[in-house]
């Protein structure tokens, strides 16, 4: 995977749903878990969101250290997974 790469999200909305997962996004939380900024489905701060929600530049600021980045998208994906499955 070239550095160029980026982190294919699917845009199911589920981590968005469930940011009650995420310490850093508590000011976020509807009460709920949902994220206050979730409309339609799609971030509408996307392009200013959080670090934590920008899994590119997490990965270059803090993991890129410990993981290649495959294996740091492969780690994102599997959390994906678990979280549908919170449903």
């Amino acid at each position: 995977m070239n550095k160029g790469a980026t982190f294919q999200c699917s845009r199911c909305g589920e981590c968005c749903r469930h940011i009650n997962l995420i310490p850093q996004l508590a000011e976020f939380d509807l009460g709920d878990g949902v994220c206050i900024h979730l409309k339609s489905n799609l971030c509408d701060i996307y392009s200013s969101r959080p670090e934590v929600c920008r899994v590119d530049m997490m990965y270059d600021k803090y993991y890129s250290d410990r993981y290649t980045r495959e294996e740091f998208y492969c780690l994102n994906q599997e959390v994906c997974k678990k979280i549908k499955t919170i449903l």
